[in-house]
């Protein structure tokens, strides 16, 4: 692997939370962290922080510092100021979250950070080992691209003084370096602005005199180079007094001695080579073909978009080679270099053009309307395809469009441009699993892959569909044979090691990706790295309004402007009907190479807002107040609107954002934030048992008991989560074992009773009856403390049916069945009422009063369909189908026991499924089939092995022994 990295003779300590602190002194000296400026106060602030960053992760001793701020004559407090500066630099570092940042060492102190300086120094060596002119001009022109205006603004004259000379040569050099790769290239005439600024601000410097000369001799301007000779001698021999150098001579001798060549007509062909290995994107390239084949009377624009690294000039190129043949007069091809910081300038490209298409470099017009003018002059009537790469904005490209109808102009760019009107858009998503095999095996060698065929779908995902990751790991795998594909596998699943691996010579994703990021104003970098943290396959707003404090409308925003830049997708609407968004896997890796995690703030607003949504869904699906104090301790205060923006239906929005929220659980447990966690997980518990996700809720309530530590509310809310899961795959016996050990005596009278009414549950499923009837009762009392009159009536509701079922006490069980219904009532949700009516029926049933029984079944499965609960409706169901039984009605029985059966199998309750089989048992049995009733009471009970309920089981071994006795099934069983 070729990894770049800063050279260094002492390597500092690992800095944990430091975030990315980046140093600028080539221009006004300042940080940024995460991409937000630090405020640095003072001149001396300043000086301190330029001083640090200068020396390039090296130690600055407190004597340099000092020479840095006052020169020779520094105070007498002057160690004193500089610990001052130092300890005001580390402060304004800390709130901004790379508190670390500042080192003391033994020498002194120094910075660990990325400066701008540093960077133009590992770019400049890079360049310098490039075997290819044309990456040596690129990265040079990054390099000088750093500079942002007059280096070391802010600092003491001191410091100005001494260091502003060296990185005056360091820009000299570059921009020679440059100058002579670029001429390398075949570009000398677009150089020649830029060289004629050059050598008017440093016209003692020969060697940009010999680069002006050449440019101008390579761009054809004989005449003008000749020119740029004698002046380059006045110069010398007035300002100097000595002539021109052997090199200066030799280089004015050359262009002598060459006649300037008679004119021909050239036809340019400038597209690049198609990409080698180049598969898949058949239809898009039809799409291209087409519209370029089209004769209107306007001529074809085709718009290519995509992420970074998607293969937009892959096919771009591809997609122009194929068409070659229908444009005779000539292919013209310009990189507008969108992201870089100085995208190509218009006039820039339309002289490239002009001369490619014949007109003399002399004669190239001076503005941009008329060097346009020009353009489309010189086109009409021609058949030209012009392929405009990685363009910026729609200003940028406008002035290149030609106007003839026979011309033809394909522009790609990394955002959508919405505001250009194209006659095709060609958006570009990741490759197809099978095309992107292809990709790979042709960049890596098909034999390659042979050897590790189970291994190269990791790599497929970890490259996730995107060309530049393709192509890159099939040329780690090409040069390098001991390379295995087990191990680049490894290696990429990894995603904190992904971008690192990523890198093929000049090529890189990270790069690919950081020009685009580099783009971004303040709040939409801070809306990606706060996504990539949170990790949520899809979201919406309201996780970044949380972490980034910022408005909810103002998200809209944010996320329209990176679904323009192709750095998040439109996933579509969620369960709620709500647009989604979701960010590729390669952006996610790239993002937490930045910023791997949210600032305790960001994190503690999220978790907030997490629990404040949750609890306003919890409530709408249950109908009732959710009165646990962890809520109000930890939840935000958000407004009603905020709520009902977001949370539109309550089901369905829990439904949609799941994953945000166990996203931001796991953010809270590893943030050590366990009360907000334990919070959120409460409220989100019988939401997760509703959409059939209790397994995930399993999970979670684990990793809440690893963080609990000695908090009673934390280890109880871990120990309900466990339970519930457990209640609702029918394991009973884990039920008891757990809640038996939770500290009850030191939580909330709210959370003490939600354990007793499950406890109570589990006791009843067990056959521990008197158990079961002590913990409703003491559920009852801590209820009736509390105030709360729907937990009131889910207690008497459980009383009545153990009276009923498993003591005979029928008329304990109608005292309480009645508690129960006039609570309910009173409480006014609706699945208290559900459930006390439900089971109010089976005391009905119980008391041979079949009609009332089937009567309050119905009202309580009317309840549940309305509040779309699917599991209350399974129970409702069977309970009609034996009220129905009972009453003689056989066919209205076998309706509802059927209804119950399916959707019991829908939802995967086999506790439920069972006893509608067993209701269909008892149907059958009444109808006279005892053959089929067995059959089906066998079914029900080998579903009791999934489950473990001994009253259940007991229930289905009476129906058998029922049949098997041939004695007919009583209406009050």
């Amino acid at each position: 692997m070729v990894e770049h990295a800063l050279e260094r003779t002492y390597t500092p300590p690992i800095l944990k939370g430091t975030g990315l602190l980046e140093a600028t002194v080539l221009g006004p000296v300042g940080a940024r962290v995460h991409g937000t400026p630090v405020p640095v106060k003072g001149r001396l602030g300043r000086t301190v922080l330029a001083a640090l960053a200068l020396a390039g992760r090296q130690p600055v001793s407190v004597d340099r510092l000092i020479d840095a701020l006052w020169g020779e004559r520094p105070p007498a407090t002057a160690r004193t100021q500089v610990h001052i500066q130092v300890s005001k630099l580390r402060a304004a570092l800390d709130r901004a979250g790379a508190a670390a940042a500042v080192v003391t060492v033994p020498s002194g102190y120094l910075l660990d950070c990325l400066a701008d300086v540093g960077e133009v120094r590992r770019l400049l060596r890079t360049a310098r080992a490039a075997g290819d002119p044309a990456d040596a001009a690129g990265l040079l022109r990054s390099a000088l691209d750093r500079w942002t205006g007059t280096p070391l603004g802010g600092v003491s004259a001191h410091l100005a003084g001494a260091e502003l000379p060296r990185l005056d040569e360091l820009r000299i050099c570059l921009a020679e370096e440059w100058i002579d790769a670029e001429i390398a290239c075949g570009r000398a005439s677009r150089l020649l602005p830029e060289l004629t600024a050059l050598v008017q601000a440093h016209p003692l410097r020969e060697g940009l005199h010999r680069r002006r000369m050449l440019a101008l001799h390579r761009a054809g301007r004989r005449a003008d180079a000749l020119a740029a000779f004698q002046e380059a001698r006045r110069v010398l021999r007035d300002e100097l007094g000595v002539d021109p150098s052997r090199e200066l001579l030799a280089l004015e001798a050359e262009i002598l001695a060459v006649e300037a060549p008679p004119a021909v007509t050239v036809v340019p062909a400038q597209l690049p080579p198609r990409a080698s290995g180049f598969a898949g994107r058949d239809a898009e390239a039809a799409t291209i073909r087409a519209a370029l084949a089209r004769r209107t009377d306007a001529p074809p624009l085709v718009l290519v978009t995509g992420m970074p690294g998607i293969g937009k000039t892959a096919l771009a190129v591809h997609a122009g080679a194929a068409s070659v043949h229908a444009y005779p007069d000539g292919q013209l091809y310009a990189d507008l270099r969108g992201a870089d910081a100085r995208p190509a300038a218009p006039h820039e490209i339309l002289a490239s053009f002009l001369r490619a298409l014949g007109v003399p470099a002399r004669s190239v017009p001076a503005g941009v309307e008329e060097r346009t003018a020009e353009f489309r002059s010189r086109t009409a009537g021609k058949r030209v395809l012009v392929v405009l790469d990685n363009a910026a904005t729609a200003r940028q490209i406008e002035p290149l469009l030609t106007a003839g109808p026979g011309c033809a102009t394909i522009v790609t760019s990394r955002s959508v441009l919405p505001e250009v009107e194209p006659s095709v858009r060609v958006p570009l998503a990741p490759l197809s699993d099978e095309v992107a095999a292809t990709v790979l095996a042709n960049a890596a060698g098909a034999a390659r892959l042979t050897e590790g065929e189970g291994t190269v779908a990791t790599v497929l995902e970890a490259c996730g569909g995107v060309p530049l990751a393709l192509r890159i790991a099939g040329a780690q795998l090409a040069a390098y044979p001991k390379l295995s594909v087990a191990e680049l596998a490894a290696r990429l699943s990894d995603e904190s090691r992904r971008m690192r691996e990523l890198v093929a010579g000049q090529r890189s994703v990270r790069d690919s990706l950081d020009a685009s990021f580099r783009l971004l104003d303040r709040d939409a970098r801070a809306a990606m790295l706060a996504l990539a943290a949170i990790g949520s396959p899809t979201f919406t707003g309201w996780p970044l309004a949380a972490a980034l404090d910022v408005p909810l409308p103002r998200t809209d925003e944010v996320l329209a402007h990176l679904c323009a830049m192709n750095l998040l997708d439109r996933a579509g609407p969620g369960r709620d009907g709500v647009p989604r968004y979701r960010m590729h896997d390669l952006v996610r890796a790239y993002c937490r190479t930045v910023g791997p995690s949210l600032a305790p703030p960001a994190l503690d607003r999220l978790a907030g807002w997490a629990v404040a949504l949750t609890r306003h869904a919890h409530e709408g699906v249950l109908g009732l107040p959710a009165g646990y104090p962890v809520l109000a301790e930890t939840a935000a205060r958000l407004d009603q609107d905020v709520l009902g923006r977001v949370v539109r239906e309550p089901l369905p929005w829990l439904g949609a954002d799941v994953d945000v929220l166990l996203a931001v659980f796991g953010l809270a447990v590893r943030g050590g934030l366990p009360r907000p966690a334990a919070a959120l997980l409460l409220v989100l518990r019988a939401p997760l048992v509703r959409l059939d996700l209790s397994d995930h809720g399993a999970r979670a309530g684990a990793r809440l008991a690893n963080v609990a530590g000695a908090d009673p509310v934390v280890r109880v809310t871990a120990a309900l989560v466990a339970a519930t899961a457990r209640m609702h795959r029918g394991r009973y016996a884990d039920v008891v074992a757990i809640l038996t050990e939770v500290p009850l005596a030191d939580v909330d009278l709210a959370l003490r009773a939600e354990v007793l009414t499950k406890l109570g549950d589990a006791y009843e499923r067990c056959r521990d009856w008197h158990r079961a009837i002590t913990a409703a009762r003491e559920a009852v009392v801590c209820f009736r403390k509390s105030g709360n009159l729907a937990g009131m009536s889910g207690g008497h509701a459980t009383l009545a049916a153990l009276y009923r079922d498993h003591l005979g006490d029928l008329r304990a069980a109608r005292l309480h069945g009645t508690k129960a219904l006039r609570l309910a009532d009173a409480a006014g949700d609706w699945k208290t009422r559900a459930q006390v009516r439900l089971v109010v029926s089976r005391t009905a049933l119980a008391c041979g009063d079949a009609a009332a029984a089937a009567g309050l079944a119905e009202e309580a499965r009317g309840l549940s369909e309305r509040n779309g609960d699917p599991i209350g409706q399974t129970w409702c169901l069977t309970a009609e189908a034996d009220a129905h039984r009972a009453n003689g009605d056989l066919p209205a029985a076998r309706r509802s026991a059927d209804r119950a059966l399916g959707l019991a199998r829908r939802i995967r309750r086999p506790d439920a499924e069972s006893a509608a089989l067993l209701a269909l048992a008892s149907i059958e049995l009444a109808a006279g089939d005892r053959a089929a009733a067995r059959r089906v009471a066998h079914a029900s009970l080998r579903l009791q092995d999934r489950f473990d309920s001994p009253v259940e089981r007991v229930g289905v071994e009476k129906v058998l022994a029922e049949i098997d006795c041939q004695v007919p099934s009583g209406a009050g069983r």
